[in-house]
């Protein structure tokens, strides 16, 4: 069976159970939070994998991985339960993601991000987000990421829209000119 259908099936009953217990929006957060920990920690997709590793002991990961030291929300909890003890822990990556593909389409949402150089006021971050909505008319899921190697300006993303206005860009465009 297809690793995607398996997955948003998952994804899809763990929306159902959040909206039950009005949790949707935490576990959007806390699964989100997961997809970013199994990307930036490849050993945790490998101690998914491991046979060796005991069901309380991937439960405890998983969650760790999502909420840190907060407290699980109470969907997220049962859930990872269900699936570890399902032998399911592998596609958990997936199963975020798909969540969260699946909880933006409900709230009608995208996701934005801004790149810059150096922090930026949240007053401005604000105003961005409101900016991005307003054109898109819908809710935005905004982020934003530093990054020192743009040297100045910024990059901005949402739905098929990209805006490089990064020093970087520029002069890279002026080089090619020039050759």
């Amino acid at each position: 069976m297809d690793l995607g259908i398996i997955s948003t099936r998952y994804a899809n009953a763990l929306l159902l159970f959040a909206e039950e217990k009005g949790e949707t929006k935490q576990v959007y957060q806390e699964t989100t939070t997961l997809a970013h920990s199994f990307l930036a920690v490849p050993a945790l997709q490998q101690a998914m994998t491991n046979p060796v590793l005991s069901v309380e002991c991937k439960s405890r990961l998983l969650l760790t991985a999502a909420c840190g030291e907060q407290q699980p929300s109470a969907s997220l909890k049962r859930f990872v339960q269900l699936v570890v003890n399902k032998a399911r822990a592998d596609i958990m990556l997936f199963v975020a993601h798909s969540y969260g593909t699946l909880y933006r389409k409900k709230e009608h949402m995208i996701t934005a991000s801004l790149v810059v150089p150096t922090a930026i006021q949240p007053n401005l971050k604000e105003k961005l987000q409101q900016m991005v909505e307003n054109r898109a008319h819908c809710k935005v899921d905004f982020k934003v990421d530093e990054d020192a190697s743009i040297e100045g300006g910024f990059i901005l993303e949402y739905d098929t829209y990209k805006l490089d206005a990064s020093v970087r860009t520029q002069l890279s465009k002026i080089k090619r000119e020039l050759i």
